[in-house]
């Protein structure tokens, strides 16, 4: 699989593994799409929802069914292009992943006891983290740490073997703030400067390079977490600040996108994203197009910005208790169904996860457009590939070939019709030249 970004996701396939993703990209393109018509119903990935605040974990949960594990303060999560879902479980010292049919859980990093594992290459597994708050996943299954407690930043290959990149003597305050680059030559993440005591968002180069990048108001309760746009540009958002700031790729001044500044449990939907009350705004997470997703800790709630920067409420929860609501229902149902959300991500299968910390547990919002299947193992000869998938514009849906992605050439192989709900069939020779696929969709805007 070659997933450049998750800004570039398309249904890629190359060589022996189809990791059958078909990206929000493929349909939210254009100014007049609303992102809400392709997320559907709540689920639970994993977690009781029990409300707890120690380490629970039990040797009889490793390779349980995820939803009958106790989490302990989960604290972010993020996918690979399999569709396993990590999650940094911060009162259990540990990293855990989900497999992509959802059936078992397993530890990834850490011995789920606090201390100070080793700097050196070492299994992951073998690794004492302590409390650690922040997580990056890069689409290959190499995942970086924010070791909160012991001020550093660990890689995890994807054999395994876990490593200190960088010790960070100031610390990370309260922010869970971690992104890295797909070619992993940038990291930003939100770090203490010495010997102020401030915090700013700062960037680590490929070369080793630590730079304070950009100073954002962090009010009392510091940063939150990081995420980086489609035009390259920083989302950040400040829980003491109740704010969610921009920045360019210069590190300039901070631009408010989102929030007044004040306490409070929202506002009406559909008005400017300035105009409401984030109180202790915490998750963000963009989609291709630019649109973005916000959580707002004691809020409660998360929310979806428009292109317009226009706020719409996604998913009603609790400012405080212990929420767990709504499974199998959909996601702008009436009534709460989270409570107290510390983070969200939009997954490589499109949906949308939302980590809720104070009850202990993973939701998703089940997006409408992607296949929800793990990856199949193809060794030889031919394969058939199957797609459903709902049509949401009239118009012509091109499977595409390129035998490169550097830069790719797009050749059109077959075409279907999207007048109504489609299921779509087409063989592929493994043998032939073409190692790389896309479902190529038009927009109400006119494009593809």
């Amino acid at each position: 699989l070659h997933v450049r970004s998750r800004r570039q996701r398309q249904m890629c396939i190359r060589d022996s593994f189809i990791p059958l993703i078909l990206a929000l990209p493929m349909v939210v393109l254009g100014k007049d799409f609303n992102v809400l018509e392709i997320f559907s119903t709540l689920r639970t990935v994993a977690g009781t929802g029990l409300s707890k605040d120690d380490n629970f974990w039990v040797p009889g949960f490793e390779g349980a069914d995820p939803k009958q594990v106790e989490l302990s303060n989960p604290h972010d999560c993020g996918t690979d292009a399999w569709g396993r879902v990590y999650i940094v479980d911060k009162e259990s010292h540990s990293v855990l992943r989900v497999s992509a049919d959802g059936s078992t859980i397993t530890t990834v990093a850490g011995t789920h006891t606090g201390g100070d594992g080793p700097d050196s290459p070492t299994p992951a597994t073998q690794v004492d983290l302590s409390n650690p708050n922040g997580l990056h996943v890069l689409g290959d299954g190499t995942f970086y740490i924010l070791d909160t407690d012991n001020k550093k930043i660990r890689k995890v290959t994807p054999s395994g073997m876990c490593s200190t990149i960088l010790k960070h003597a100031p610390g990370f305050f309260a922010g869970r703030g971690l992104w890295v680059s797909d070619d992993e030559q940038v990291i930003y993440f939100c770090g203490g400067i010495m010997p102020s005591g401030l915090q700013a968002v700062m960037k680590l180069s490929a070369i080793g390079e630590l730079t304070d990048y950009a100073y954002v108001p962090p009010g009392n309760r510091g940063l939150g977490n990081i995420d980086v746009a489609p035009d390259g540009t920083l989302g950040v958002t400040s829980v003491g600040d109740h704010r969610v700031y921009r920045i360019t790729s210069d590190g300039a001044t901070p631009l408010v996108i989102a929030g007044n500044g004040s306490e409070g449990n929202g506002g009406p939907s559909g008005v400017p994203a300035t105009t409401i009350a984030l109180e202790r705004v915490r998750g963000i997470s963009f989609l291709p197009d630019g649109s973005y997703f916000l959580a707002t800790q004691k809020g409660g709630d998360v929310w979806w910005v428009d292109l317009e920067g226009n706020i719409h409420l996604f998913v009603s929860g609790s400012r405080s208790g212990n929420v767990k609501a709504g499974d199998g229902f959909a996601h702008d149902s009436a009534g709460d169904k989270i409570s107290e959300p510390r983070a969200i991500h939009w997954a490589s299968n499109g949906d949308l996860l939302i980590v809720s910390n104070d009850t202990g547990v993973i939701r998703a919002v089940r997006t409408t457009c992607g296949p929800q299947t793990p990856p199949l193992a193809i060794t030889k000869g031919l394969f058939n590939l199957t797609l459903s998938f709902p049509a949401r514009t009239k118009g012509r849906y091109l499977l595409e070939s390129s035998t490169t992605l550097g830069p790719p050439r797009w050749i059109p192989e077959a075409g279907l019709s999207s007048e109504s709900d489609m299921i779509f069939n087409h063989s592929v020779s493994k043998s032939g030249d073409a190692k790389f696929w896309r479902i190529n969709v038009p927009t109400q805007a006119g494009g593809n």
